[in-house]
């Protein structure tokens, strides 16, 4: 594969968003699971699925945004870009759902 065609170095800062957001993520979701009533089952359980939730928006909000990450590079990692992330992750059915005006699929 050449390195034109990987879209790994193009992703760089929103990769790096990403994943600061996904490990603040973790950390979330350990609180919730904590504050959820019940015993040991239940709330590993709560944090295992609240953990997958923000995984799987993380990947697929970085999957949508892997075609527009050129227009982004020179942002750079700034503390409202990884919020912006996290907000993302644990909201990506609105942000999935959602089209800009003018989009076709």
């Amino acid at each position: 594969m050449k390195i034109d065609q990987d879209p790994l170095p193009r992703l760089g800062q929103a990769l790096t968003c990403a994943l600061i957001a996904q490990m603040i993520s973790v950390m979330l979701a350990a609180v919730f699971a904590a504050r959820v009533p019940g015993g040991y089952r239940v709330r590993s359980w709560v944090f295992l699925a609240a953990l997958l939730w923000s995984l799987a928006g993380t990947v697929l909000l970085l999957v949508r945004t892997a075609g527009g990450a050129g227009r982004s590079a020179g942002d750079g990692v700034r503390l409202s870009r990884i919020a912006l992330w996290l907000v993302s992750s644990w909201l990506w059915p609105i942000l999935v759902r959602w089209r800009r005006p003018g989009s076709e699929g």
